[in-house]
């Protein structure tokens, strides 16, 4: 009994640590993945002559004063 309980707990505690890891390798992926679309989907703004953005000239909004 005494060789047993500490080997349990091992076992118990490694696949903790590889359930873990395999969570935080998850959320990271997401993470990643969710930044390369946000830069996929980031255009800088047009600056030109009057200094208005795409997002403005296609409502045709102007810049606020």
């Amino acid at each position: 009994m005494g060789v047993i309980m500490p080997t349990i707990l091992d076992l118990l505690y490694r696949e903790y640590c590889r359930a873990r890891l395999a969570e935080m390798r998850k959320q990271l992926l997401i993470a990643a993945e969710r930044a390369e679309a946000l830069e996929a989907h980031y255009h800088p703004a047009d600056q030109g002559d009057d200094e208005r953005t795409d997002a403005q000239r296609k409502t045709g909004r102007g810049v606020p004063n």
